[in-house]
């Protein structure tokens, strides 16, 4: 490898890498419950809507189970595949961004790639 395919390539690997990152950056404040209390989100939720994401296509029964664990919350979402004909689930970890008292948080389901996540009601 030639010294400019190398400097081209880290190059586009930093670019890439900058992007991804940029995925847990919010660009506009926006409201979100505080003072946040952890006690009355943990547990299990149940979708009642959903915008649709591909990797939710084709699923009924979804729900959402949030669990403290240390400094983070460990969360599983699981689903019925229609179209496979069998249950399918992710689990992902979620670190509060500011601080546990406001329902800001960063999620990842995949490696070192975050989601900006924004709780803006609990009844």
């Amino acid at each position: 490898m030639t010294l400019f395919s190398k400097i081209i390539s880290t190059f586009s690997i930093s670019i890439s890498l900058l992007g991804l990152s940029a995925c847990t950056l919010i660009d506009k404040p926006v409201d979100v419950v505080k003072p946040f209390e952890i006690e009355q989100y943990i547990g299990t939720w149940y979708e009642i809507a959903r915008l649709d994401h591909s990797f939710e296509r084709n699923m009924s029964n979804v729900t959402a189970q949030y669990n403290p664990q240390g400094d983070k919350l460990v969360v599983i979402n699981r689903g019925y595949k229609q179209d496979k004909q069998r249950w399918d689930q992710a689990t992902g970890k979620a670190y509060f961004i500011n601080g546990a008292n406001q329902g800001l948080l960063k999620v990842s389901f995949f490696g070192p790639f975050y989601g900006a996540y924004q709780i803006h009601d609990i009844v």
